[in-house]
C-alpha cells in the first residue's frame, strides 16, 4: 500500500516546524512585586538590627524596575530521503542512522538541516537610590506630631502600638512636682510607671483631633493646610480624649481636652486630668522621631526576651489568626518558618510567619513614615544596576 504524498508532507511539516515559548507578562509583574516588597521590608528590618548593634543606619530607595525575557525552542528531524532507491542514493552510514531515527542536526556532518535547540534569555534593570540628602534626614529626624498620629489612627492602627512607638517620654506635673518617665523597656522601675499611663491612655481614649487656628503657618509644629481647599483656615492637631474609645469600665474623670469640644490647648502635646486625690495633673507627652523609632526597636531586639513588650488593649492584641500579644517580636528562626529573615554579622534574625502580626504591621508603618518624610525632589541621582540571567 502506498502512502499518499500529501499525508507525508503534512506530517513532515508538523514535525519539522519550529516552536517558540514566551513567559507570561503577568508572572513577571507578580514576581517583581513580591521581590520589591521583600527588599523593602529587609531594608527596614536590617536598619532595626543595625540600631540593635549601635551602628549607623542606611536607607535606600528601590526605583524603577525594567525586565525583559525571551525563550525559544526548535525541533527537527535528521535528513530524510524518500523513494524506491534509498540505498543507492545514500551512503550505508547515513542509511543506518536514518533507520535509528536520530533527531537533530545531520548526524553525518552535513549542513542545511533543521536541528534541536533551546535558548532562554532574560535581564532585569533596576535603580537603587541612596537616601543621604539633607532634606531626607530633616524629615527622618522630625518628631512625629499629632497630625501623623491621627493619620495612622484613621487607617486602623492600634493606639497602644502607636503610643509605644511615638512616645519618647512623659512629663507628669502635680502642682510644683515634675516627674519624667522614659519609655525604655530596659529600665524596669521607670518603665512600669510609664506602662501605667499607657493603660490610662487606652481606657480614656487618648487620640488627636484638628482644631482651626487663626494666623497659623505651615511651618508651625502640628499645623497642616488642606491641599483640597486652600480657602479653609489652617488646622492645628492636638492630643485629646475621644469618648468613642472610652472604656466602659473606666471611672468618670475630668479629662481635658475632650475631642469634639473645640477647646484649643496651649500645647498640642499636653493633656490634663484630675487625680484620685482631686489634684489637677498635667501630662506632657513628648514624641520621638522616625529615626528614634528605629533606635527604640533596636533596643528591644538587643534585649531579647527581656525587651519584649506585652500589650494589653484588645485593639492591639486582636482576634483569631491575627492574635499577637507582643509589640515587636524577632527570633533566630529556630522555632519555625520566617516571614522575613536577615543574616547580619553571622547572626540570623527572623520575623516569624505566625504570631508576629504586630511586627509585620510596624514594618509597614515605618515604610509609610519614611515615605511621608520623603519628597520626590529629595531623591538624588541614582545608579543603575543590571542583572543578566
Amino acid at each position: 500500500m502506498r502512502t499518499p504524498p500529501r499525508s507525508i508532507l503534512g506530517a513532515l511539516s508538523i514535525l519539522m516546524s519550529g516552536c517558540a515559548y514566551y513567559d507570561h507578562f503577568d508572572n513577571r509583574v507578580g514576581t517583581y512585586d513580591v521581590v520589591a516588597a521583600q527588599s523593602r521590608d529587609a531594608m527596614i528590618l536590617t536598619n532595626v538590627i543595625r540600631a540593635s548593634h549601635a551602628e549607623p543606619l542606611s536607607f535606600v530607595q528601590l526605583g524603577q524596575i525594567n525586565g525583559s525575557g525571551a525563550s525559544a525552542a526548535t525541533l527537527g528531524l535528521p535528513p530524510l530521503i524518500l523513494g524506491p532507491h534509498i540505498t543507492a542514493a545514500t551512503s550505508a552510514a547515513t542509511h543506518i542512522l536514518q533507520q535509528e531515527a536520530v533527531f537533530g542536526a545531520n548526524p553525518a556532518g552535513g549542513n542545511g538541516f533543521v536541528g534541536n535547540s533551546a535558548n532562554i534569555s532574560g535581564s532585569t534593570n533596576f535603580t537603587v537610590s541612596p537616601s543621604e540628602s539633607k532634606d531626607f534626614y530633616t524629615g527622618l529626624l522630625h518628631e512625629v506630631d499629632p497630625y501623623i498620629l491621627q493619620l495612622f489612627i484613621q487607617q486602623g492602627a492600634s493606639r497602644e502600638i502607636l503610643f509605644y512607638l511615638f512616645t519618647d517620654r512623659l512629663i507628669v506635673q502635680r502642682g510644683q512636682e515634675r516627674t519624667e518617665l522614659r519609655n525604655d523597656p530596659l529600665d524596669p522601675e521607670t518603665f512600669a510607671k510609664f506602662q501605667h499611663f499607657v493603660t490610662l491612655a487606652m481606657e480614656y481614649g487618648l487620640s488627636s483631633e484638628p482644631v482651626p487656628v487663626k494666623g497659623a503657618s505651615r511651618e508651625t509644629g502640628g499645623v497642616m493646610v488642606s491641599s483640597l481647599d486652600k480657602s479653609q483656615p489652617p488646622k492645628k492637631f492636638q492630643l485629646c480624649f475621644d469618648r468613642l474609645y472610652w472604656s466602659p469600665t473606666a471611672p468618670p474623670a475630668s479629662n481635658s481636652p475632650i475631642c469634639g469640644q473645640s477647646l484649643v490647648s496651649a500645647e498640642e502635646h499636653t493633656v490634663s486630668y484630675v487625680g484620685h486625690d482631686g489634684e489637677l495633673v498635667k501630662l506632657q507627652i513628648l514624641p520621638r522621631s522616625a529615626f528614634a523609632i528605629f533606635q527604640y526597636l533596636g533596643r528591644i531586639v538587643a534585649a531579647g526576651e527581656q525587651g519584649r513588650i506585652r500589650l494589653s488593649s484588645r485593639e492591639a492584641i486582636d482576634y483569631g489568626p491575627l492574635h499577637d500579644d507582643f509589640l515587636f517580636y524577632v527570633t533566630d528562626g529556630s522555632s519555625g518558618p520566617c516571614y522575613l529573615s536577615v543574616n547580619y554579622e553571622g547572626i540570623n534574625y527572623c520575623v516569624p510567619a505566625e504570631g508576629a502580626t504586630n511586627t509585620k504591621r510596624i514594618l509597614g508603618l515605618l515604610v509609610q513614615l519614611i515615605a511621608l518624610n520623603t519628597a520626590i525632589e529629595d531623591v538624588p541621582v541614582t545608579p543603575t544596576v543590571r542583572v543578566v540571567q
